[in-house]
């Protein structure tokens, strides 16, 4: 599952659309794209991530035999 980094434009602890963001750093698993456009033409960056193990794919993770 990928998730989201969202940075505010500003400092602060908020709240805003049900994520909660502390010293105007957040991160959320799964937004609606209403709310990632909110974000993003209010001046927050919003980075996708990638919350899969580094190093593991899903060729290695099978077993051999």
């Amino acid at each position: 599952m990928a998730g989201y980094l969202i940075l505010a434009p500003h400092e602060g602890d908020e709240q805003i659309a049900g994520v909660h963001f502390t010293d105007g750093r957040a991160s959320a698993d799964e937004l609606g794209e209403g709310v990632l456009l909110y974000f993003r033409r209010h001046g927050y960056e919003v980075e996708p991530v990638d919350d899969k193990p580094a190093g593991r794919t899903a060729a290695r993770s099978k077993s051999r035999g």
